[in-house]
């Protein structure tokens, strides 16, 4: 005899019979609803499903929080998509590349042209021989040029320069 079945058994007709059930089918359906009147092979079938549905629920929850991962991403990308074409083809201003290239639903073709562009432009800076100090277009992109635009207006001293040229030459014009 199996004390722990046979306990859980009286522990379940005194439940049902408290709960008024006094009919022998009463008691039966309460024994089987507590999995009391199974096969050992049939209860052991039934918690692997229950282990199988657990396993399935939380398969379930982290292919959810993924899903929620990537359409967060997805919202952040059609951002930038959206950002860029904004940028290449402004509303109300001039397109920033030429007509011929799309940026309706990608961007790439526009970038790829960009990207050419900016090779084909620094190939041509290379190909100068002049150092950057005597290319102004080169000496405009550096960070001493950005530097002397940021400095202060330098004009009254250019002219105090210029004026002590002129009289310096005066002086040497008249001593000659």
């Amino acid at each position: 005899m199996n004390t722990r079945a046979v306990n859980a058994a009286a522990g379940v007709i005194a439940a049902a019979m408290e709960q008024g059930k006094s009919i022998p089918a009463s008691l039966a359906i309460a024994l089987d609803s507590a999995r009391l009147l199974q096969s050992p092979e049939t209860a052991a079938e039934f918690e692997k499903l229950l282990r199988w549905h657990r396993e399935d629920g939380e398969t379930i929850t982290k292919l959810m929080a993924r899903i929620e991962r990537r359409r967060a991403r997805l919202v952040k990308a059609e951002a930038d998509l959206l950002e860029m074409r904004g940028l290449l083809s402004p509303t109300g201003e001039p397109r920033r590349i030429p007509a011929e290239v799309e940026i309706h639903e990608r961007v790439a073709p526009a970038v790829e042209w960009l990207l050419g562009r900016v090779a084909e432009l620094e190939a041509r800076l290379a190909e100068s021989d002049r150092p950057v100090d005597e290319d102004p277009i080169a000496y405009a992109l550096t960070p001493a040029a950005e530097d002397l635009r940021a400095e202060e207006d330098v004009t009254p001293q250019v002219q105090r320069l210029r004026a002590l040229l002129a009289g310096q030459r005066q002086q040497t014009g008249g001593a000659q």
